[in-house]
């Protein structure tokens, strides 16, 4: 999802993982209430066809296109590429596209994951929302719903998954460990890795893209280059403007990996988990204990000042720090290891 830059936010107590968790959530949940109560299937006539254009994918990335779409051309479009499209799915989208075939075509939101899953599966021109009361309700057409479970169920689509899987779990180790990274060795990987290109076409290319935009968090850069973030990377202007040229290949052992993947290093286990237990009880009841640590180690991994980090931990408390947590806090400060050492511009 496209970073939203927010000026107005100065102070890191701000800027941390959950408040930019919670504001992309506020944001996503704007632009659902606003989108149509209807979808290629509603209507037979073209009278809205511009409108569904307007909203997806496509029209994002082919902005110049003149002519006027038809429902007829748009439903073609998307019945042509449904089988590479689904493959393409990130694990949000999959997930509720599974829920949505169990319950008949309609399901209501749970959680921000489900949002953000539901809008991309709308910008698809897959699906289309409608608010009831004050929950918000997806609806997948039975027009689809058949075609999208055949393909499903079809083998070749598990073993696609499964490669995409391992591919995500790898660049969101390496999100962990740099904090952001250029796309195009990840589109690479893609192609060739997940959906074994050997020359792939432009549709291929197109939804590769598109994956990555759904999957990850992201901004264009003075280039125009997409950039892919950590969802706790507040300023990645500060990170892009200061990351060392870094030619070798980059040499992680395996419990590096495994630990990225977690999202929790060796090295910063007994820290989070020293700090976890001096948190508990002490946070205010908007967020977590686990949240607010997150929020610390984010801070500290982008380079924040300690007297920051030490201000933003005051911020999370329903009473003063005490002098264990600001210890715990001096000791993660000094033992946690920074964004912005290693060129996260390929993946190993």
């Amino acid at each position: 999802m496209l970073r939203e830059p927010n000026i107005q936010r100065l102070h890191w107590a701000d800027k941390t993982m959950s408040l930019l968790r919670q504001s992309q959530l506020e944001s996503c949940e704007r632009r659902l209430t606003a989108l149509p109560p209807f979808d290629l299937y509603t209507y037979d006539d073209n009278l809205h066809a511009e409108e569904l254009w307007a909203l997806s994918f496509d029209a994002q990335e082919h902005p110049r296109q003149s002519h006027l779409h038809t429902v007829q051309e748009l439903r073609a479009m998307v019945l042509s590429r449904l089988p590479l499209e689904a493959s393409l799915l990130t694990v949000e989208e999959h997930s509720l596209l599974e829920r949505l075939i169990t319950l008949g075509g309609e399901a209501e939101l749970m959680d921000w994951m489900e949002m953000s899953a539901a809008e991309t599966l709308v910008r698809r021109l897959w699906c289309s929302m409608r608010r009831q009361d004050e929950r918000l309700i997806l609806h997948l057409p039975d027009a689809l719903r058949t075609p999208l479970l055949l393909i499903m169920a079809d083998k070749r689509h598990e073993e696609t998954r499964a490669r995409l899987l391992r591919h995500d779990a790898i660049i969101r180790a390496l999100l962990y460990l740099g904090g952001l990274m250029h796309h195009g060795e990840p589109l690479e990987r893609l192609l060739g890795d997940v959906l074994l290109c050997g020359d792939p076409g432009r549709l291929e290319y197109t939804l590769a893209r598109r994956y990555l935009q759904s999957a990850y968090d992201f901004i264009y850069d003075r280039d125009g280059e997409m950039i892919l973030l950590h969802p706790g990377l507040a300023e990645p202007e500060r990170l892009l403007d200061n990351i060392p040229i870094h030619t070798g290949p980059m040499e992680l052992s395996e419990d590096t990996i495994r630990g990225a993947m977690e999202g929790l290093m060796p090295e910063e286990r007994p820290l989070f988990e020293r700090l976890y237990g001096l948190l508990t009880g002490a946070t205010r009841p908007e967020i977590s204990v686990e949240e607010a640590v997150e929020d610390l180690r984010m801070l500290v991994k982008q380079g924040v000042s300690l007297s920051v980090v030490q201000e933003v931990l005051a911020s999370l408390l329903t009473m003063h720090p005490t002098a264990d947590m600001l210890g715990a806090v001096q000791q993660l400060y000094m033992m946690t290891p920074r964004w912005g050492a290693l060129r996260m511009n390929c993946l190993q």
